[in-house]
């Protein structure tokens, strides 16, 4: 009995523990289930959402909606001046700033070039050229540049500037030269850049522009000044381009008579506008009578200079140098939402100086192999002839361009990267002004830049109108200072502002690359075939 007693015990105990794991059981899986569903959920609600900053660690992430908790945001870079932080990274997409100072309307009436009142020439050679349809800064540009403003084009990298008002530029040419006499080496336009390559590459596309029109253009570089002041040139010039280093010298001494200029172009005027250049600037600007508003006629050339600045960056020394220059309220700004915005993805990599070396080798050797384009920027020119001596000697073709380099060794550089003999370029910030480069899908910031000018204008190499291909930016971050101005761009980006204006540059740094420039001497080029490759002397 008592035997039938415990096991009728035991098997209530049993049944009991049984219940109470499938019970717990149950409870458990439901948990999970929960779990699974809420993780789920938030998977989709992720991948549903548009990201603006992916991190190495997820929950530093932040995504197109998301809004900062009142005080500073956290930072997926906020540790970053720890070395344990080596190899974190994170990536920051294109956004939308909705604060930007941008032209509320553009106007809808101009769907090809031929709407505006250019000459028919052009329209044609666009045409031919396959450019059919304006973009945004050309229609906000050019009618303000045909009427006679002075005009201040400040636009992201690569959307058109240039011809926003090279075209105003030959139509009015076309039409000045109608009306007066003019001695030799009297231009009437003027196109000052603060480097040679870009005054090669502006020059050329004018004289596509103006092909069979009978306009005179003329390139002035760097090259033999001494030789050139004993005999100098004369011959009939309509629109002068030139680096700022020898205008200024040739117009001073007379070489150049610059009464008749009627328009005038500061191409990357925030680098013209540097303070290495302001006091030089403000003398060469005294030369030119720039009124408030240039009165257009048919029949007579116009009493006043017209000015047009042009910038990826609003130049932040405006005054300073154009103050009893210029009336400064006669400049009308014509601006793009994506200005001051990242406009392509980029990813910042935390490393420790003797990482880069490697990084650097593993980053290239790639995409050589798969014959993409490469540039990379260095903060110093001894710094890119060392990237260049190291893949050189890893076996990578490099070509080598900065501005320590003398004319005769500089000269054909940049063609070598264009023409396609090269598939890297190793430059400084020298490398990063202007020049048009729709054909490289990718920038490495060797060393990264201290300034929110050699910023835009390094990333702005890439995603051009009529680059073809997936675009990207990489960042190498080793510094104090480099981590300082990330810091900066992230806490931008995370409140959806604007890029942040920052000059944590030395001035020997500046100066060192920017008086070199000065130093180019005077050399004339004649490109007689445009076709031809070999013949474009950059």
């Amino acid at each position: 009995m008592l035997f039938r007693f415990c096991r009728t015990g035991y098997r209530n105990i049993d049944t009991l523990l049984v219940n109470v794991s499938r019970r717990y059981a149950k409870a458990a899986a439901n948990a999970r289930r929960n779990q699974n569903e809420a993780i789920d959920g938030e998977v989709k609600c992720q991948k549903s959402k548009v990201p603006i900053i992916k991190c190495n660690k997820s929950m530093y992430n932040f995504y197109k909606g998301d809004t900062c908790t009142k005080g500073k945001p956290t930072l997926a870079s906020h540790g970053w001046n720890h070395r344990k932080t080596k190899g974190d990274y994170f990536f920051i997409y294109p956004y939308e700033n909705d604060n930007s100072p941008a032209n509320e309307r553009v106007d809808a009436s101009f769907e090809t070039f031929r709407d505006f009142d250019l000459n028919p020439t052009v329209c044609n050679h666009l045409e031919t050229m396959d450019i059919r349809k304006p973009l945004e800064i050309q229609n906000l540009g050019i009618p303000k540049i045909l009427q006679g403003y002075n005009v201040l084009l400040a636009a992201e990298t690569g959307c058109g500037k240039t011809l926003a008002y090279l075209l105003p530029l030959v139509t009015k040419i076309i039409a000045w030269k109608q009306t007066t006499e003019r001695d030799m080496n009297c231009p009437l336009g003027l196109i000052i850049t603060p480097s040679r390559e870009l005054t090669v590459q502006i020059a050329l596309v004018l004289i596509k522009l103006s092909k069979h029109l009978d306009i005179n253009t003329k390139i002035i570089t760097g090259g033999r000044t001494k030789k050139m002041m004993m005999d100098p040139p004369t011959g009939r010039v309509d629109v002068l381009v030139c680096s700022f280093g020898v205008i200024s010298k040739l117009s001073t001494l007379g070489v150049y008579n610059l009464k008749f200029v009627r328009l005038v172009v500061l191409d990357e005027a925030d680098s013209l506008f540097h303070s290495t250049f302001e006091e030089k600037l403000r003398v060469f600007m005294r030369r030119l009578f720039v009124g408030y508003f240039q009165e257009t006629s048919e029949n007579e050339l116009p009493t006043t200079a017209q000015l047009v600045l042009s910038s990826a960056t609003v130049p932040s020394r405006l005054e300073n140098v154009l103050h009893n220059i210029v009336n400064l309220e006669s400049l009308e700004h014509v601006t793009t939402k994506k200005l001051h915005t990242i406009l392509v993805p980029q990813k910042f990599i935390k490393l420790i100086p003797s990482q880069k070396p490697m990084e650097l080798l593993k980053y290239i050797k790639p995409k050589v192999l798969s014959k993409q384009r490469v540039i990379i920027f260095s903060n110093r020119n001894a710094t890119s002839t060392w990237v260049y001596l190291f893949l050189q000697e890893c076996g990578i073709k490099v070509t080598n361009l900065h501005g320590d380099m003398p004319l005769r060794v500089r000269r054909g550089k940049y063609g070598e990267f264009l023409n396609g003999k090269t598939m890297v370029l190793s430059t400084t910030n020298g490398g990063s002004r202007g020049l048009d480069t729709i054909m490289v899908n990718h920038i490495l910031n060797y060393d990264f830049p201290l300034d929110t000018s050699a910023y835009i204008h390094r990333c702005g190499r890439t995603g051009r109108e009529g680059t073809v291909g997936d675009c990207r930016v990489t960042n190498f971050i080793t510094r104090s200072s480099e981590v300082a101005v990330v810091q900066k761009i992230e806490m931008a980006v995370r409140k959806m502002k604007p890029l942040p204006i920052f000059n944590l540059v030395g001035s020997d740094e500046v100066q060192e690359e920017e008086e070199e420039e000065m130093e180019n001497n005077y050399i004339e080029n004649i490109i007689e075939n445009l076709d031809n490759p070999e013949d474009i002397p950059y």
